[in-house]
């Protein structure tokens, strides 16, 4: 169920900081899960409003996308299919 909520993140964020958050886990049972359920909810409101109302140029937390950049040892010439 916990990989289930990291999906309502945004690519980016879930890219820097899934491992995190998966290794972090949820509390047990009772007021801690209401407390985490309620963390999730305003996180991911607000990663999506800061994504959605800011430029990618402006926002200072932005973070990259991985699924646009170069793997580490493939040339520029592979990557962009000039082999």
């Amino acid at each position: 169920m916990r990989r289930a909520l990291l999906w309502l993140y945004p690519y980016d964020f879930r890219a820097a900081f899934g491992a995190e958050m998966r290794a972090a886990g949820m509390c047990g049972a009772g007021q801690g899960l209401v407390r985490e359920l309620v963390g999730l909810a305003c996180g991911v409101a607000a990663e999506w409003f800061a994504k959605w109302t800011t430029d990618p140029v402006d926002r200072g937390r932005s973070l990259p996308d991985v699924r646009m950049m170069r793997p580490p040892g493939i040339t520029r010439a592979e990557w962009f299919g000039r082999v």
